[in-house]
């Protein structure tokens, strides 16, 4: 890939992390998870499926954290399918 293929598929990573995290924001609001109580979001990076992924979830450094709501944004080794998705 060259420069301005990696600055692209740099900027569409970085749009889609943003709006994964917003929306596990949104989510956590929903179930009562606020900054404000103590809450953030925890990143963490792994390979999967040829490339590389970027997992958001909640976390609390007293309260257990629910396992069934994270975030995540991959993209594949060459910079061509980067996309988000969300379960909970």
């Amino acid at each position: 890939m060259g420069t301005a293929n990696d600055s692209s598929a740099a900027g569409e990573f970085a749009a889609k992390r943003d709006h994964a995290r917003s929306e596990l924001r949104r989510r956590m609001a929903d179930r009562g998870l606020h900054e404000k109580d103590g809450w953030s979001i925890h990143e963490s990076m792994r390979q999967a499926n040829g490339g590389t992924m970027l997992v958001m979830r909640p976390i609390h450094l007293k309260l257990p954290a629910p396992t069934d709501l994270e975030c995540s944004c991959s993209i594949d080794e060459g910079g061509t399918d980067i996309s988000w998705d969300c379960n909970s």
